[in-house]
């Protein structure tokens, strides 16, 4: 997990602008401050939405040290900056090593949630241990 983290702040999709998390097993939550209760609502808005598969998630991340690091970005511009050149509008999805990077464009609205939830729900889809999935992107 140490190394995924590194790995995670050296990369592109790591920003100053990320001052703080909620980390929760195999899922990491990335925003900025001010951010704090909209990254609470992503937070439990996902645990309700997989409360059926959340426990064997954690389970089968944690047995292959895999993470979701979930990025939600303060503004278009700074989702830009870690995404060049493959952000559209909405929540991508990318690989970092065999971990995963969800890139979330702000400030998010209520009705872009399910999106973001969809996009872990895609990524609980994959086969596990070998990800075949080498990019995605997601509404």
């Amino acid at each position: 997990m140490a190394h995924s983290v590194i790995h995670l702040t050296q990369s592109r999709f790591y920003s100053p602008v990320f001052n703080a998390a909620v980390f929760d097993g195999p899922i990491r939550i990335y925003f900025a401050q001010h951010q704090e209760a909209m990254a609470l609502q992503v937070y439990f808005r996902l645990q309700q939405y997989l409360k059926d598969t959340y426990a064997n998630f954690r389970k089968t991340y944690k047995q292959h040290g895999q993470t979701v690091f979930l990025m939600l970005y303060p503004n278009q511009e700074a989702f830009e900056n870690a995404f060049a050149g493959s952000a559209g509008p909405g929540v991508i999805c990318e690989r970092l090593g065999d971990d995963f990077v969800v890139g979330v464009p702000g400030p998010l609205e209520d009705s872009q949630f399910d999106g973001v939830l969809n996009a872990v729900q895609a990524i609980l889809q994959v086969p596990q241990p070998v990800l075949a999935v080498q990019e995605m992107a997601l509404p």
